[in-house]
């Protein structure tokens, strides 16, 4: 039996999807390192376990999904028999976990007569329906920054004081007598500073839990991409993302950003790379932080020498003089962007605002100052789209490509499976074009167990169905996928399989090449390299220390 504090469990989005018969999942999961099951936990897992682990508990991270995932004959249930820990606590963080985030929790409550938590953005947007139709979940931690909160909650735990939780900062929770108490989100801090993970910690817990049980999605070995988040809350007001401006201000409680300093952040970069040598993602446009910020942290990023890729990602183009920053901050320096549509009406409406001629001078500038690589993420199911219109985007991707040949790449996926609650769309479909199929969470659980994606969507557009916006979605795909190939961007045998690949799924046929991405291939996304050319003498050392220690 091995024995914790608090364990922190990550489902699949749904439970049990291997009992299912053939479901097509789709393009939903192409874009991101994460199976369609999605069982990638959230980055919260490191900075709650490291400050856990710094107050003295002990703590564990079980990635069901991925063992799911990996092991067809993997037994949940029997794993969760073995554990034993005060807390049991499961993200429901993207609402895409619905179904099996609560299933979890229901048979963890059958096991173990201890309290189950959950916590998220969808547990935060939902608490109530989750606390009032779900018996076996006792707590629901709110907000988007929490450690603090679970800290005291644990404690409570432990010192049998779970009848007296009315000072606990940002949790809804189930009484002695069964009524639900709501206390609020309070704890909305300015500085994250303290709430960064710490690395050797993390190795510490993961070894503790077994690596193969507590890796960040099931592919993490065969592409590793590690990330750190710069900041929480966001200016922008993008119409489906339950990440934006409106969203953070109304359920969130943050009326500004929540934000690690520049040595926070390249601590953790060092901490990283110490450990291991694979690509680091520096979550969010930090343009949003102002020129200084960035000026400081490159300077420091350059300072550390460091031969790992590093990803940046921009919400809108940077103009030439930020990108020389961010250029000296490294030897291979990626960067990322989503303009969302080729069409600029499309783009600005939906909360991206700006033109096609400044992106096409920010791909040039990118050319001219030798980044790697430039990726463009674009998207189907947005307002003022039309299965027509999105098979413009190869001829785009040529126009850009000629000022970026032999740097640029572009992906496209649909808006999926759904438009997040608390976003603007969500709340105000009809303002922006959107017509949503399902409001509460039992019905979005009801959504994630339809055989074919589309019907899993849970939104329309004035313009599209779900079946249309389907066949949009693999319009634009083959129309960026046959410029890339005419231009030399993907080669023959990867254009031929993934376009056989895309016909397959539009006539409904099942996959030909099973347990693939749909739309393109994972070698596409992120630089690879062999296992051994990621791990260090330290992570490894560390590993078996910590093994011994048991």
């Amino acid at each position: 039996m091995k024995s914790f504090d608090v364990v922190l469990l990550h489902a699949p989005s749904v439970y049990d999807f291997r009992r299912m018969d053939y479901v097509h999942y789709g393009p939903i999961s192409d874009v991101i390192p994460s199976k369609p099951v999605f069982d990638m936990y959230p980055a919260g897992f490191f900075s709650l376990a490291s400050y856990l682990e710094g107050r003295g508990f002990r703590v564990g991270i079980f990635n069901i999904a991925a063992r799911m995932v990996s092991d067809q004959r993997f037994d949940p249930t029997r794993l969760l028999r073995g554990v034993d820990a005060k807390v049991f606590a499961i993200d429901l963080h993207w609402l895409v976990h619905a179904h099996g985030a609560l299933e979890l929790a229901r048979i963890v409550k059958e096991l173990k007569e201890v309290p189950v938590v959950l916590g998220g953005f969808s547990a935060t947007y939902y608490w109530r329906e989750i606390l009032e139709g779900h018996p076996y979940v006792d707590a629901v931690v709110l907000g988007d920054t929490t450690e603090p909160c679970f800290h005291r909650l644990v404690e409570k735990v432990e010192r049998g004081e779970v009848s007296r939780l009315d000072d606990v900062c940002n949790i809804a929770y189930r009484d002695s007598s069964g009524r639900i108490r709501y206390n609020g989100i309070t704890f909305v801090p300015e500085s994250l500073d303290d709430f960064a993970p710490n690395y050797e910690a993390v190795v510490k817990v993961m070894t503790r839990s077994g690596i193969s049980n507590s890796l960040p999605w099931s592919g993490f070995l065969k592409h590793p991409i590690t990330a750190v988040m710069t900041y929480r809350g966001c200016p922008f007001n993008c119409l489906g993302c339950g990440g934006s401006s409106f969203t953070y201000h109304a359920i969130f409680r943050r009326s500004k950003p929540g934000v690690k300093s520049p040595e926070t952040l390249v601590r953790e970069f060092r901490e990283i790379t110490e450990r291991l040598k694979a690509p680091i993602f520096f979550v969010n446009d930090l343009q949003v932080l102002g020129r200084s910020f960035i000026e400081k942290l490159t300077r420091l990023l350059a300072e550390e020498k460091s031969d790992v890729e590093i990803f940046f990602e921009f919400f809108t183009p940077p103009p030439r003089d930020v990108l020389e920053l961010y250029r000296k901050s490294g030897e291979r320096v990626y960067l990322q962007i989503s303009p969302e549509s080729h069409d600029e009406t499309v783009r600005i409406n939906y909360g991206r605002s700006y033109t096609n001629s400044q992106l096409l001078h920010f791909v040039r500038a990118v050319k001219e100052l030798s980044f790697e690589r430039l990726d463009l993420y674009f998207m189907v199911g947005l307002p003022l789209q039309t299965e027509e219109s999105v098979a413009g985007l190869g001829a785009f991707f040529e126009q850009l490509h000629r000022e970026a040949a032999g740097i640029l790449d572009a992906f496209v996926a649909p808006l999926a499976p759904f438009v997040d609650p608390g976003s603007p769309a969500f709340h105000m479909p009809s303002r922006y074009g959107y017509r949503i199929l399902a409001k509460r969470l039992s019905e979005h659980r009801r959504l994630l167990l339809e055989r074919k994606w589309q019907r899993m969507l849970n939104y329309e557009t004035e313009w599209m169905d779900r079946e249309a916006i389907a066949r949009a979605t693999y319009k634009a795909v083959l129309s960026l996928l046959d410029s890339k190939h005419k231009l030399g961007v993907v080669s023959d045998g990867y254009y031929r399989e993934v376009r056989r690949s895309v016909l397959e799924a539009m006539s409904g046929a099942p996959p030909s090449i099973p347990d693939s991405k749909e739309t393109l291939r994972e070698e596409e996304l992120y630089p690879k390299h062999s296992l051994l050319r990621y791990l260090t003498p330290k992570l490894v050392r560390e590993i078996i220390v910590y093994k011994l220690r048991g």
